[in-house]
């Protein structure tokens, strides 16, 4: 017997080219898909608050909000970008009641070979971002990758 479609949550890059975020949420609803996980650029088409509305609307769940992370970086003003980025990151996940964000924690920066700094880097970034995750109840969860993308 299979799984459900109640049980399955959708990832929103597997219909990048297909669908924006409305037409995602509305084919998950009409396929009886229980879940979604929209990745942020789709979510910044429309807006964090119509992109909840729609998605209660539609009684889905969110399993994850498409990502964070990226700490690693050439100077403190990228480290400080990028910590930036996954607060708002955060706040966004918050505000579509994702179950948590999703890191892609970043490889080694443009032109650089020491391993050794860049996972520093990440563990400073998650460190750092932990914190407001933790005030804005929203768990970090890693997504496990090839070390490119993942010192």
């Amino acid at each position: 017997m299979g799984v459900p479609a109640s049980r399955v949550s959708l990832n929103t890059a597997t219909v990048r080219e297909q669908w924006d975020l409305r037409q995602c949420i509305e084919g998950c609803a009409r396929h009886g898909i229980g879940a979604i996980a929209p990745w942020r650029d789709k979510l910044a088409e429309c807006g964090v608050e119509e992109a909840a509305r729609m998605i209660a609307d539609h009684g889905l769940k969110v399993s994850g909000l498409c990502r964070g992370g990226s700490f690693p970086a050439a100077d403190a003003a990228g480290l400080e970008a990028a910590l930036d980025d996954n607060r708002r990151a955060v706040d966004e996940a918050a505000g579509i009641g994702a179950a948590c964000l999703v890191l892609v924690v970043g490889g080694m920066p443009q032109g650089s070979k020491d391993i050794r700094l860049a996972r520093r880097q990440v563990e400073d970034g998650i460190g750092r971002t932990l914190e407001h995750a933790r005030a804005a109840g929203v768990p970090l969860a890693i997504e496990p990758l090839h070390p490119m993308y993942a010192a």
